[in-house]
C-alpha cells in the first residue's frame, strides 16, 4: 500500500459518511478512544488482537457480549479504497456480526492492511480465505418504498474508523 491508496480509502470512506481518524501509532489510541466514546456507554471489544488489546481501556462500561453493547469497538481485516469499506471476517473464531448489532461501530483499522480493491484483498487471502466475510461500507442506511432515506435501521447509525500506522510503502495492494 502507497499513501495515495490510504488516502483513497479515507476519501472514499468519508463520501460514505464514516468518520475516520488517522492516528500516526497505537500508543494513542487510548487518548483517540477517550475523546471519541461517550462516558457511561456500554462497549463490547473482543480484545483478540495487539490494536483491541490497547483498546481495551475504552471509556464506558466495557460488556463481554456484544448483544448488550451500544458500541462494538474491534480491529477490522481489511479496509478497500477504492470503496472506503472494512472488511470483517471470521477469522480466528471472530463474530462477524459484532460489528453490525450495536447503534455504534468503531474500526480499528492498521494502514498496511489497506488494499487498493478487494480483487486485491482476496488475492492476499486466496491461500486460506475466511469463512465469512462482511463488507461494511458507511453507517447503515435503507430507503423505503418512497425512497426516504434512514440512517441506522438495521445496524450502526455512526460508522468510526481509527486508521492506525502509516502507509507503508508496497505491502497492500502494490502495483494496483
Amino acid at each position: 500500500m502507497t499513501s495515495e491508496v490510504l488516502e483513497l480509502f479515507i476519501e472514499n470512506a468519508g463520501k460514505a459518511a464514516a468518520h475516520v481518524v488517522r492516528l500516526a501509532k497505537v500508543e494513542v489510541l487510548g487518548q483517540a478512544l477517550a475523546e471519541l466514546l461517550p462516558s457511561g456507554a456500554a462497549v463490547y471489544c473482543p480484545g483478540k488482537t495487539a490494536l483491541e488489546q490497547a483498546a481495551v481501556t475504552v471509556p464506558g462500561k466495557r460488556v463481554p457480549e456484544y448483544a448488550a453493547a451500544e458500541i462494538c469497538v474491534e480491529e477490522v481485516e481489511a479496509g478497500i479504497a477504492e470503496t472506503g469499506s472494512l472488511v470483517c471476517s471470521s477469522a480466528g473464531g471472530r463474530a462477524v456480526q459484532a460489528s453490525l448489532l450495536p447503534d455504534r461501530h468503531v474500526a480499528l483499522l492498521p494502514a498496511a492492511k489497506i488494499f487498493a480493491t478487494l480483487d486485491d484483498y482476496f488475492a492476499a487471502v486466496a491461500a486460506a480465505p475466511p469463512a465469512n466475510l462482511t463488507l461494511i461500507t458507511g453507517p447503515s442506511r435503507t430507503a423505503d418504498i418512497e425512497l426516504t432515506l434512514a440512517i441506522g435501521v438495521h445496524g450502526p447509525a455512526r460508522l468510526d474508523i481509527l486508521v492506525v500506522g502509516e502507509a507503508p510503502a508496497g505491502i497492500a495492494g502494490e502495483g494496483s
